[in-house]
């Protein structure tokens, strides 16, 4: 169990958390812009967060492509097929951080507090699926 967590610890994971964290500020801020500019009660007000949660995922992949795994991508230049393959790796992601947060929500209940650990469980689930699966699939090493 000890050795299965080391990956925690690397500074490659430490690196993709920190661009993560990035990439939450600028989906943010993006959000909170747009949704200043645009009606309530306008049918738009659904889905202003795409605006922001695809800008966030360009720069991940960016970032992740020419900082996190420098090592693996240092003979390629970003692309399109890079970027959809990051894209679908963060789509996926979202399965087991929307499992993880509705098992803490069954087993703990949906309190306040549960709603705020339920989500932050969820997160780590996606963060960690979405680390393996840019690290072995995206950014892999090119033969």
């Amino acid at each position: 169990m000890q050795r299965s967590l080391a990956f925690l610890f690397s500074p490659q994971f430490i690196k993709f958390c920190v661009v993560g964290g990035l990439g939450l500020l600028t989906d943010q801020t993006i959000f909170f812009l747009i949704s200043r500019a645009v009606d309530p009660a306008s049918v738009f007000v659904n889905f202003i967060w795409v605006v922001g949660y695809a800008v966030a995922v360009l720069q991940n992949y960016l970032i992740n492509h020419y900082w996190t795994f420098k090592v693996q991508t240092q003979d390629t230049h970003a692309s399109g097929s890079g970027f959809f393959a990051f894209f679908l790796i963060s789509l996926t992601a979202l399965v087991p951080r929307f499992l993880a947060y509705k098992a803490v929500l069954l087993v703990l209940g949906a309190a306040p507090l549960t709603l705020n650990l339920a989500n932050l469980c969820g997160i780590a689930a996606g963060t960690v699926v979405n680390f393996f699966g840019s690290k072995f699939l995206v950014f892999r090493k090119k033969a």
